[in-house]
């Protein structure tokens, strides 16, 4: 059992970019810019935090589950973030930035209880929502002034207003700033996590000790 569910877990940790399987995803930014929304923000990048979602309820028991999808998840978050920070090309700090989130969501969708599997949801959906319109706002800006490297974009935000005010929100979202879905999802996140989530399992056919007999 613990054989298997680790190929599975490699399975699901490659096609969602966790590392050290986490290379090919910004490699892939040589896509247009609408393939890379859809590659980073919806369904490619997000199967394998489908997978792992959808198979905890049985196997967030096992031995090797919880203990692989939260310190790798982590470390994914970290290294990313740190990653994305360290760059100049718009398009590759977008994609770093998914790559830390994706450590993020294996982290909520691997710990195994009712509580952080609705921070999950709640985080995938919130993703989806402000990583795609960022994706697209940097084909607009590329489009408009001939270059990604942010240390040579100046004044973009006078010259395409409507763009800035749709690239504001989604940052804004993806900040975790209130009242956006973003803050929302977060906030249930960290509150799952800092109270340890309810030990409710998964499982509906399983009973939780506090629950009445």
């Amino acid at each position: 059992m613990s054989v298997a569910v680790l190929l599975v877990l490699v399975g699901a940790l490659s096609k969602s970019a966790i590392w050290p399987f986490s290379v090919w995803l910004p490699n892939a930014m040589a896509a247009p810019t609408p393939v890379s929304a859809y590659l980073h923000a919806a369904a490619m990048v997000k199967a394998g935090i489908y997978l792992i979602a959808r198979l905890a309820p049985a196997f967030a028991d096992a031995p090797p589950w919880r203990p692989v999808l939260l310190v790798l998840g982590a470390l994914t978050m970290l290294l990313g973030g740190w990653r994305a920070l360290r760059l100049g090309d718009l398009k590759l700090v977008l994609a770093y930035g998914t790559v830390s989130q994706l450590g993020f969501l294996t982290v909520l969708a691997g710990a195994g209880d009712r509580d952080t599997a609705l921070a999950a949801t709640a985080m995938i959906l919130a993703h989806a929502l402000f990583k795609a319109p960022l994706f697209l706002v940097t084909g607009i800006v590329d489009h408009a002034a001939g270059t990604r490297d942010l240390r040579a974009l100046s004044g973009v935000g006078r010259a395409l207003p409507r763009v800035a005010v749709v690239a504001t929100l989604a940052g804004a979202s993806m900040a975790g700033l209130p009242p956006l879905l973003g803050f929302a999802a977060k906030e249930a996140a960290f509150t799952a996590l800092g109270h340890g989530g309810d030990g409710r399992p998964l499982d509906p056919g399983r009973r939780h000790p506090s629950d009445r007999r």
